[in-house]
């Protein structure tokens, strides 16, 4: 809904266009052992959500983008989606500072495992397409992100101190998650 980065320059040209299944991580540590243990399969788009500013302080990516792109079969056929953030040198179909944010209510936040995902560079988009038991039209998708929007909690964040501080007031990525 408020955006979204990407380095289009490092993605594949077969990958600029790209639909598969969610694979839903709320932790950047997940996400990377899944990547390493061999259960993220070709195919399949990657999604590590409350990693924004207020989730977890936006951290940096680097381990999942690398693990992903050091297997030959995975760098040109799975996708990552983001609101955490990427180094320069990431490469790959990797789509960052999602906003809203997971923690925020964002549409990240409602995905779901086995959700469709459609990414489309070009067009610069991406959208819910289907669930684990049908394709939906864009209306249908609409109304089941609402429908998943009204049962949304958002976590309690956990942390004190400066980080948790920061988390409480920082504002969006794409306003470089400053401070408000």
């Amino acid at each position: 809904e408020g955006g979204a980065v990407t380095k289009h320059s490092a993605i594949a040209p077969e990958m600029l266009r790209h639909t598969g299944p969610a694979r839903v991580f709320d932790d950047e540590i997940a996400a990377r052992s899944a990547v390493t243990s061999g259960a993220i399969q070709e195919g399949d788009v990657l999604v590590i959500r409350y990693n924004g500013p207020k989730g977890s302080g936006m951290p940096e990516m680097f381990y999942t983008t690398e693990a992903i792109a050091s297997d030959a079969r995975l760098i040109s056929s799975v996708a990552l989606v983001t609101d955490g953030r990427f180094s320069g040198a990431t490469r790959g179909p990797a789509i960052g500072h999602v906003t809203p944010e997971a923690a925020e209510g964002g549409n990240i936040a409602l995905i779901e495992e086995g959700d469709l995902l459609s990414i489309d560079i070009p067009s610069r988009s991406i959208n819910l397409v289907g669930t684990r038991e049908r394709p939906l039209s864009s209306q249908e998708a609409e109304e089941l992100l609402k429908e998943r929007r009204a049962r949304f909690t958002p976590p309690t964040p956990k942390e004190g101190g400066v980080l948790g501080l920061y988390k409480r007031s920082a504002d969006s990525a794409m306003f470089g998650g400053s401070m408000l």
